[in-house]
């Protein structure tokens, strides 16, 4: 448990990533605040105050650990003080930082190059071993590993850094470099909740991948990495760590569409409920617009200013286009829509049109002067409609059925010659 006493406090809200989980502790109005982290065994966390993602401090917690933080709000950082037992830990990790080689060391060859990330290393461990916190449950071997691969990831940065340094292009690493990624691929399940093993050993497992070393693209390049490492670490905990990682990070950022094979290989050998929960969570996450389901709502507004929502739709199939002024395949898909429309004139179907304008003077002005038929409405640039929909490029078209349940959350085009056999196709549509 870590409790805050903040002086002087100039935001309510402190905010705490441990275990790659963000959490907000909200300060009440004497500027005190608490937050229980669960199931912690041995963990890092990196604290933020005010907003400011350029200073950080970082705290360290073991199960059962009580931590208290005590500040002046006007002055966080240089006034913070810990109490508890890994008080003396955590101010080491705030005085104490790790410094890198200069980008110019990348041009060295490797064997050099290896012995001064060696020097580095060492030089790290002799200051923390200097601080005697030895008795500090765990830490030193688990800053043992922060450190290892903190300068790790320097290596394994080395061909890409060399080729720019070092003027070289053409470099291609021998079987020194692949030998020494080899030997950092260690089973040790204190690390395994540990950012820097888990980012190197991930980063890793895609070049020493022989066969899809050269993959680069997001999805089948995480597929490759699962499945390296669902082959190559024994221990269960790691290799469970390791894949909900990074399942998690890909469905965070790019959603569940079409990714049958992460899913089976995730639901095969990750069998941590807790972390199974919050793979389902994320999923769940970008579940809100799925085939069968009833449509993310939106409020939307007219010439007149008259406000909608799909609710003013039902009865009808609706046909959306997510457009913008400015988006030049967006207005050529204009004609064919219009011809959609005429061609469907009489039909149950309503095509509407949801402008992201941020300038809601230029879409005024361009559905006047197109005299641009069907409904015509402004949704604007931040309605939870586009994140429900994971809206990132347009035009895009949807297509719902009379009780506003969706049909497909990616119709084709108004272009499509697809599109009018799938409308004729619709049940009632005449």
């Amino acid at each position: 448990m870590v409790f805050f006493d903040v002086s002087n406090a100039g935001s309510k809200e402190i905010v705490l990533i441990c275990n790659n989980d963000m959490k907000t502790v909200m300060l009440d109005d004497n500027g005190h605040g608490e937050l229980v982290l669960l199931d912690v065994e041995a963990a890092y966390a990196t604290l933020y105050y005010m907003g400011d993602m350029s200073d950080i401090a970082m705290l360290y917690l073991e199960g059962g650990d009580r931590l208290k933080v005590t500040s002046d709000g006007k002055d966080f950082y240089k006034s913070m003080v810990c109490e508890g037992e890994k008080a003396p830990v955590v101010e080491y990790l705030n005085t104490v930082r790790l410094t890198a080689l200069s980008d110019e060391d990348y041009a060295l060859p490797f064997d050099e190059y290896k012995k001064k990330v060696d020097a580095k290393e060492a030089e790290a461990l002799k200051l923390m071993k200097a601080n005697n916190l030895g008795k500090m449950g765990v830490f030193e071997e688990m800053e043992e590993g922060r450190i290892k691969y903190s300068y790790g990831t320097q290596i394994l940065m080395y061909p890409l850094g060399h080729r720019f340094y070092g003027q070289d292009m053409s470099y291609e690493p021998d079987d020194a470099y692949y030998e020494v990624l080899e030997s950092y691929l260690v089973e040790n399940e204190l690390w395994a909740g540990l950012d820097q093993y888990r980012d190197f050993v991930l980063e890793a497992s895609h070049v020493l991948d022989v066969e899809n070393r050269n993959v680069t693209a997001a999805y089948p390049k995480a597929v490759a990495q699962m499945r390296f490492m669902a082959e190559r670490f024994e221990s269960e905990k790691i290799r469970s760590s390791l894949l909900h990682y990074l399942a998690y990070a890909y469905v965070d950022r790019f959603g569940t569409d079409d990714i049958q094979d992460m899913e089976n290989i995730y639901r095969t050998y990750v069998k941590d409920a807790d972390l199974v929960s919050k793979f389902d969570k994320v999923c769940e996450k970008w579940n809100l617009a799925v085939a069968g389901k009833l449509s993310p709502d939106f409020k939307a507004t007219d010439l007149a200013g008259k406000e909608y929502t799909l609710a003013d739709f039902r009865g009808k199939y609706v046909y959306i286009d997510v457009w913008a002024t400015w988006c030049g395949p967006c207005r050529q898909e204009i004609p064919h829509l219009k011809a959609l429309e005429e061609e469907f004139r009489d039909a149950q179907i309503t095509f509407l049109s949801l402008s992201v304008d941020k300038d809601k003077d230029k879409w005024e002005a361009m559905v006047k002067e197109e005299a641009m038929s069907g409904v015509q409405l402004y949704l604007g640039t931040e309605s939870p409609f586009l994140d429900a929909y994971q809206i990132v490029g347009i035009p895009r078209f949807i297509l719902l059925d009379k009780e506003g349940r969706i049909i497909e959350k990616s119709m084709q085009r108004p272009s499509s010659d697809e599109t009018k056999k799938i409308i004729n196709a619709l049940e009632g549509i005449r």
